[in-house]
């Protein structure tokens, strides 16, 4: 039950309709026995939003696109993390003041890992050069993959590349193949035709879209009629979440409850 010593917890973006952040962390709350409650807001003045949410006095938040950089920008501490991937997805308060983080590259990190399997030199191309794609080229560079940046601009894809480079990465040569393709874009996330080169998809290849959505995203369903292996951003979405909770909070986070109920919504 809901009183006035319920804890705030929001999301900021827009849009954030499709978000599954709430039913996640509802779950993670009431699995804890925390009382606090955690809304969606969609707000197109993120600096004002981040203000807003000090004299609320929120326990922290959320950010997603496309305000990741935006919010990172405007709270003056950041962790390294937060610090090297140039963006924030998650505030919290340390000593009365906010903390801008990023635990997108953890959570890829265990998608990685745990469902893809990449092995260090595996190939990998990246479409997107935005904060997502940041994110990515950290993990990517922490698993000693090879990898290419595709991105409209020049100049943000060699920004990506470099960072990556800098946390391990090596470079995967143009025309050679990769054995995995990340969509870092936004695409697909209102069901967009994807381009051209993205559907360019060799028989052996795999691809992980870190948008997900109620049905499969565009691209994972292209990539799964080819019989490829395909993931959406679902697991990625568990495992940073799991890691914001665990910066309000101070305790471990329940996955297990996080990830049952962010299928449950997606049936529903």
């Amino acid at each position: 039950m809901t009183t006035a010593a319920t804890g705030l917890v929001c999301l900021l973006g827009d849009p954030v309709a499709h978000s599954l952040s709430p039913q996640l962390h509802t779950a993670a709350f009431a699995a804890c026995g925390i009382d606090a409650v955690y809304v969606a807001c969609a707000v197109r003045d993120p600096a004002g939003a981040v203000d807003g949410l000090d004299v609320l006095g929120a326990l922290g938040a959320n950010i997603t696109v496309p305000h990741k950089r935006a919010v990172w920008e405007h709270v003056t501490r950041r962790t390294e993390e937060a610090e090297l991937i140039g963006a924030a997805n998650t505030l919290f308060r340390d000593g009365g003041r906010w903390v801008a983080d990023n635990t997108d590259a953890v959570g890829l990190q265990r998608v990685l890992t745990d469902d893809v399997k990449l092995r260090s030199g595996d190939g990998v191309i990246v479409f997107g050069a935005g904060g997502a794609a940041r994110a990515v080229a950290v993990a990517l560079g922490r698993l000693g993959a090879r990898v290419r940046i595709d991105a409209r601009r020049a100049g943000p894809a060699s920004q990506v590349h470099a960072l990556a480079r800098s946390v391990g990465a090596d470079e995967l040569p143009a025309g050679e193949r990769a054995r995995l393709v990340i969509n870092a874009t936004p695409l697909g996330l209102h069901g967009e035709i994807l381009p051209d080169r993205y559907l360019r998809l060799d028989d052996d290849q795999m691809v992980l879209d870190l948008v997900y959505g109620r049905r499969s995203t565009p691209y994972v369903a292209a990539a799964r009629a080819r019989g490829l292996a395909a993931w959406d951003g679902l697991g990625m979405l568990v495992a940073q979440a799991a890691a914001s909770f665990e910066r309000w909070t101070s305790q471990s986070a329940p996955t297990t409850a996080m990830r049952t109920a962010a299928r449950a919504a997606l049936r529903e």
